[in-house]
Order: C-alpha cells, then sequence, then structure tokens
C-alpha cells in the first residue's frame, strides 16, 4: 500500500495558513476571477447581443458555473482575510507589555518555581 501524505490545515486556533497554502488559495481566487470575467462574457452575449438565447439550457448552465465560482472565491476571500487578520494581529504587541528582557526574566522564574513545586511533590 502506499503511504499517503498528511496534508496541513489551517490551525483552528490561530487561523494561520502555510505560505504554501496561502499562496494556492491566492492563484486559486485569480483563476475563478477569470473564470467568471468568461462566464459574464458569454451570459451578456447570449442576453444582450443575440437577445434570445438560442439555447436555455446553456444560459441556465452558465449561471450555475457562475454561482458556484463566486461561491467559491468569497470562500476563499474569507479565509484568506481570516488568515491576514490573524496574522496582523500576532504582529501587534499589546501596549502593557514590559520591555523584552524583564518579559524574558519574567517567563524564567516562572518556569524554575514551577520546576521547584513540581520536584516537591514527588
Amino acid at each position: 500500500m502506499k503511504k499517503q501524505k498528511k496534508i496541513k490545515t489551517i490551525d483552528p486556533a490561530t487561523h494561520q495558513l502555510s505560505p504554501r497554502q496561502e499562496q494556492l488559495i491566492k492563484t486559486q481566487i485569480r483563476k475563478n476571477s477569470k473564470v467568471i470575467d468568461f462566464l459574464i462574457e458569454r451570459i451578456d452575449l447570449l442576453i444582450n447581443r443575440e437577445k434570445c438565447p438560442k439555447d436555455a439550457n446553456t444560459l441556465l448552465m452558465f449561471r450555475k458555473r457562475l454561482n458556484i465560482a463566486m461561491a467559491e472565491n468569497d470562500t476563499f476571500r474569507h479565509v484568506l482575510w481570516l488568515h491576514q487578520h490573524h496574522q496582523f494581529k500576532w504582529r501587534t504587541l499589546p501596549k502593557d507589555l514590559p520591555d523584552p528582557v524583564t518579559f524574558l526574566v519574567n517567563r524564567i522564574k516562572t518556569r524554575q518555581q514551577t520546576a521547584i513545586a513540581s520536584l516537591c511533590m514527588k
């Protein structure tokens, strides 16, 4: 049996995408946008220029594909927006944080106290 590759998904806690996932979503948005433009041109041609489509089923098919492509793009844009929003949120630091040295010293002291407490429990 072949081993299946494990696909990395979005971390639900942080909504962070890998750079590859981010690039794939941006590429898919561009492709969907081209498909949407193409379908709008076709629908315009059938309805406005020919005045009456020869085959109404073709028009329905175009509209259905257009709706699917637009829904996909909305979903992709929402995921990308969440990713960028959370990236920005992680870049900005709260104003009440101490300077980096004090923060690290406090973290080390906390870890030492935790280690001492766990040794006393044994």
